[in-house]
């Protein structure tokens, strides 16, 4: 069995990257445990959306990306979230997407972590989580519109996918029941 743990100091650091925060290698293995998780969530099920414009997709990989930057913050939010879906989308039709996947889910992933950090350590409060899925979830909605009517260059068609993207963070917010069943990262592991 594996105890993951994160102390309370590694939970509080200020900014993605500074000094006291580089990535060791525990972090390495750790970002790349949760980004094959968030792959794998997203890629066992999925259900596509009639939207004729931009297509649409659930999947459950938002719970698992949502849960871990409640849980485990925002370096690894960020990671997992952006990297764990934009290969997703390069391992699938959706490989159009990747690179704003990638951008999209990363600050997303980041916004979350950030703001579910409380003094008590990470995502331990449950209305700061809720925040943070909400903000998080604005991220997602108004990054995937913009993507789609200026790049794909759909124009306000890309207002169909609205939809699709309220539901799947809708069913993200389970995250918020799972983290307490989450084993914490120790420096141990």
């Amino acid at each position: 069995m594996i105890i993951i743990r994160l102390d309370k100091k590694a939970n509080t650091r200020s900014g993605f990257m500074n000094k006291d925060s580089r990535m060791t290698t525990r972090d390495m293995i750790l970002s790349g445990f949760f980004v094959a998780i968030v792959f794998v969530a997203t890629y066992l099920l999925q259900i596509r959306l009639p939207i004729p414009a931009t297509g649409g997709l659930i999947h459950l990989g938002n719970i698992a990306m949502f849960s871990i930057a409640l849980k485990y913050g925002k370096k690894f939010g960020a990671i997992s979230g952006g990297f764990g879906m934009a290969l997703f989308d390069v391992a699938s039709m959706w490989v159009a997407w990747a690179p704003a996947t990638l951008i999209i889910r990363f600050t997303a992933g980041f916004v979350i972590g950030k703001v579910s950090e409380t003094e008590n350590g990470q995502g331990n409060n449950v209305f700061k989580n809720i925040i943070a899925l909400m903000v998080g979830g604005v991220v997602i909605i108004v990054g995937y519109f913009i993507f789609e009517a200026w790049i794909l260059g759909i124009g306000l068609a890309a207002s169909a996918s609205v939809l699709g993207n309220l539901i799947q963070i809708g069913i993200g917010f389970i995250s918020i029941g799972l983290i307490k069943a989450l084993p914490n990262v120790s420096e141990s592991v």
